[in-house]
């Protein structure tokens, strides 16, 4: 296995709580091509496929970046190019004409042009910080059934990390040990028990959890996946392709998508929105300037005014796009405010929404 992806496997294990994970690279892709062509032909391909990477985990909607919305991207990709690298690869690639030389281009791509893309065509822009997720897996081979876990990796759940890691979407696989297999069996997940999968995923208090049933019958595929939400709601998707890596690509496509569509929004002007946000707890500025400063950088917000300052009680203005739920969503994957209810009596209760400042990074 891969050691890059099977550190992504047990990260999990190390982190305690595993809260939001900041998503690094949105905006770069590494874009691997036989040696076929001229450089300048190959490099435009490059271009093209990377800016394709890029709009589907920015976007996390992958079915939308297609058609002729993908041909528009594919024709402005090089006018988006910050940078690019090209390094000769030490394995052939696979080419009409047989095995030939292959090269990697790394490109990236300036924030600019590809979120107002996406927004030009209402389509969502995901920030970096995205949920964590933790994947119990369950192949059936011709009738037997088998967990995948960190302890007990296999070739879907390999697959699945990669695949996950190409829309951005954090995953981290169960131990697997004496304790799961105590918990939850393969039964169980092969039935998509909620509370039975919720009871076991409590040791690692991820932000969200994900069932996969993966069946191979006499050469056949096909598969389902069940997404539970930190809300309490859950989605479920029947994925269909010709192999293993075509179902991966499913489940990793419905997860972005599921995920997108809570923490992400269309930015434009018809999307906008205000509200006020109450703070308490903040005993100093520098506090008051981290959590204005985490306030901005949460991907749905605009813009953050201070609106009043009240003994420990800080009170903003924010501009967010979208839904204000989405905000509210986006707040509740970090740690750093609590959600805090205002008092009936209070006269600020029907106009803004309080939280408490926990201290906790």
């Amino acid at each position: 296995m891969n050691s890059r992806i099977f550190l992504l496997l047990i990260s999990v294990f190390c982190i305690s709580p595993v809260n939001a994970v900041p998503v690094e690279g949105l905006y770069s892709a590494e874009i691997n091509l036989p040696v076929t062509q001229s450089e300048a032909q190959m490099l435009n391909e490059a271009f093209g496929l990377a800016a394709e990477d890029v709009l589907i985990k920015v976007s996390g909607n992958k079915n939308a970046i297609s058609g002729d919305l993908l041909e528009q991207a594919k024709k402005k990709a090089p006018t988006w190019v910050v940078q690019h690298s090209v390094a000769s690869l030490n394995e052939l690639l696979p080419s009409d004409d047989g095995l030939v030389p292959g090269k990697q281009v790394k490109v990236t791509f300036y924030q600019e042009s590809i979120d107002g893309f996406l927004s030009q065509n209402n389509l969502p822009v995901w920030g970096g910080n995205r949920p964590s997720v933790l994947v119990w897996l369950v192949s059936e081979n011709n009738g037997v059934r088998t967990l995948s876990g960190s302890k007990e990796p296999s070739e879907a759940l390999n697959k699945l990390a990669q695949s996950a890691g190409k829309v951005g979407v954090p995953i981290y696989a169960p131990l697997l040990d004496d304790v799961d297999k105590r918990s939850l069996a393969a039964s169980d997940v092969w039935g998509f028990f909620e509370d039975s999968i919720t009871n076991a995923s409590k040791r690692y208090q991820t932000d969200s959890v994900a069932a996969l049933r993966i069946s191979n019958y006499a050469g056949q595929v096909s598969g389902n996946l069940l997404v539970l939400l930190k809300s309490g709601e859950t989605e479920r998707f029947v994925l269909r392709g010709e192999n293993l890596n075509d179902l991966i690509d499913q489940a990793s496509a419905d997860l972005a998508k599921a995920f997108s569509s809570r923490y992400a929004s269309v930015r434009n002007g018809g999307s906008a929105s205000k509200l006020n946000v109450q703070i308490v707890g903040v005993k100093s500025y520098s506090v008051m300037s981290k959590v204005q400063s985490y306030l901005e950088n949460i991907g749905v917000v605009r813009d953050v005014t201070l609106v009043q300052v009240d003994g420990e009680k800080v009170e903003f203005s924010i501009e967010i796009d979208g839904d204000k739920q989405k905000l509210f969503n986006s707040i509740s994957l970090s740690s750093l405010l609590i959600s805090a209810p205002l008092n009936a009596l209070d006269p600020d209760a029907n106009r803004v929404v309080s939280y408490q400042y926990s201290g906790v990074n």
